[in-house]
């Protein structure tokens, strides 16, 4: 914006945010500081998506910038230096979106508070990021980033592993070894720390070349095989060298293997002997054996590319999809979990049915991880097996059930979501049915939020609620719900008490969001409010219906 208003409020957000890392930090759940530190935050917050949609940070190692402006700098490497925090663990930028929940935003900062030395020692910012599953808050990590110690030590094992291979691995290896190799002596040289480094990196990068090397050999044998004998006995030549760069974690060398064969399956003038030898390798690529091999290499913690794993998903198959379910009972890391998830994305559509059966797992966090997985695939379908798990016992299943149902878009999912905003339900599966209505998008939808905003039980609601409730309900852009808004703003009460201009407030802020112009004079008027709270929301709804206008031209 050219008067920097969005720079002064992005800085006040940076301000917000250390000061709540400190007070989580101090004081329990239930302490009235923790409560208002929260709710402060929010605000500040919600008065940045008052001016943009949007909040992009881009962290450096000693910098957070909004767009090209330092709004923050720290050169000391600690713990409560918030650039380096997040630069550490491979963050690189942070995007906050509008619409962000009090709940959402509540969970982040207890990520950034905790006490990673003593409370969650064996995990980082980027994994709690992606437990939590934020829907308005996206990050993108460096996934190469190593420090120099994580670096030496992957380097090293590497090296050392190489020695690891199968036997018909070895035995092939040695026999096309060039025999004229003579031994010369050399001058032994004392080698820096970073020689040591660079000698490391180069043998695993040596090594690498090697297994290439090998597969160019199988190949080759493959090419000049003619019966059925040598084309089987060459399969197993592919078994072991493909099960050797799995174990290793050499995805590359693995990828270009599958790919390869692929390409000489697809070829017209290829026997039906050779196609069928393919077929036995691709079968064994996505074999139990391979997965759980597979599923041994993540669960060492060790860095894996994403993409490599999503392109190998390709070559697995349907049949590979029940052992890598069963690797979501067996796995020990978050890291390991995050990838099988998303390589059950990938192979969902290949055999939705089985995928399915994973909701019956006695693991709760086996049926939410698979409810995860249905919703990223979007099959509709989907919605007539999570309508019968709707009564989970475990919250953290039902509240994924009730989001997943929402997005689903199954007007069947009305019932049970209204029955999660009765009294008494845990505040988190309440927000989350609140926002299920809103992403269904129909007219009983609203009729259900319309009915809970109007009952009297509404007023006594905390007031971040009542606003979850009036963003839902921003949705619905028509004329229609802009003129019920416009009477909540202005009806008048005998009595005005802090509850009724709470809900006023509400309604403001959903005609800002709404952007109808049709709502400027009343917000105008609301502005002049004696009451401190409807006065600020007015204003800001004002100022956005302003900025949308002026965007539009």
């Amino acid at each position: 914006m050219e008067n920097g208003d969005d720079i002064k409020a992005a800085k006040i957000i940076i301000k917000m945010i250390l000061r709540a890392r400190k007070n989580l930090r101090l004081y329990p759940v239930n302490n009235p500081v923790y409560t208002q530190t929260l709710e402060d935050t929010f605000d500040k917050f919600n008065a940045f998506f008052d001016l943009e949609d949007q909040l992009v940070l881009t962290i450096k190692l000693h910098d957070i910038f909004y767009g090209d402006e330092v709004i923050y700098h720290n050169e000391e490497q600690k713990d409560d230096n918030l650039a380096f925090f997040f630069f550490k663990d491979g963050l690189r930028e942070l995007t906050f979106r509008k619409n962000l929940s009090f709940d959402e935003l509540e969970a982040f900062l207890k990520v950034i508070s905790a006490d990673f030395d003593n409370d969650v020692p064996d995990d980082d910012t980027v994994t709690l990021f992606w437990e939590n599953d934020f829907q308005h808050i996206r990050y993108v990590v460096e996934d190469e980033f190593l420090s120099d110690e994580d670096y030496e030590e992957q380097a090293v094992s590497q090296a050392r592993a190489q020695k690891n291979a199968p036997e018909k691995f070895k035995v092939i290896y040695d026999q096309h070894q060039n025999k004229d190799e003579t031994s010369v002596p050399v001058d032994i040289v004392e080698i820096e720390e970073e020689g040591l480094k660079m000698l490391a990196h180069e043998l695993e990068a040596d090594a690498d070349d090697k297994i290439d090397k090998f597969m160019d050999i199988i190949f080759e044998i493959f090419y000049k095989s003619k019966t059925k004998a040598e084309f089987s006995g060459i399969v197993d030549y592919f078994k072991n060298a493909l099960e050797y760069a799995i174990r290793e974690g050499n995805f590359p060398s693995a990828l270009r293997v599958l790919k390869r064969l692929q390409k000489i399956a697809a070829h017209d003038k290829v026997t039906d002997v050779v196609k069928e030898n393919i077929n036995r390798i691709m079968l064994f690529a996505g074999s139990e054996h391979v997965v759980y091999l597979l599923g041994e290499y993540l669960d060492s913690g060790k860095k894996t590319d994403p993409t490599l794993l999503k392109e190998m998903a390709g070559f697995f198959g349907k049949n590979s999809i029940p052992p890598f379910m069963n690797l979501l009972s067996t796995l020990n890391t978050i890291h390991a979990r995050k990838a099988v998830i998303d390589i059950l994305v990938d192979l969902g559509p290949q055999d939705f049915m089985t995928i399915t059966k994973g909701l019956n797992s006695p693991e709760w966090y086996v049926v939410r991880n698979i409810i995860y997985v249905l919703r990223e695939i979007g099959d509709k379908r989907a919605a007539d097996y999570l309508l019968k798990k709707v009564d989970h016992p475990e919250t953290r299943v039902k509240i994924e059930i009730i989001r997943t149902l929402g997005e689903l878009g199954d007007e069947r999912a009305l019932a049970p979501i209204n029955e999660c905003l009765e009294a008494g339900v845990e505040n988190q599966l309440r927000y989350t049915a609140i926002r299920a209505l809103g992403s269904l998008l129909i007219d009983d939808a609203r009729k259900i939020l319309l009915d809970k905003v109007f009952d009297k039980a509404f007023e006594s609601k905390d007031f971040n609620e009542k606003k979850e409730y009036f963003q839902m309900l921003s949705r619905w852009k028509d004329s229609e719900m802009v003129d019920c808004l416009i009477k909540i703003l202005t009806k008048k009460t005998l009595f005005a008490n802090a509850k009724v201009y709470e809900k006023k407030a509400c309604a403001a802020h959903s005609l800002g969001l709404i952007g109808d112009t049709a709502a400027l004079p009343f917000l105008y008027k609301t502005q002049q409010s004696n009451n401190k709270l409807l006065q600020e929301y007015s204003q800001a709804a004002i100022k956005r219906i302003d900025n949308e206008r002026q965007r539009k031209g």
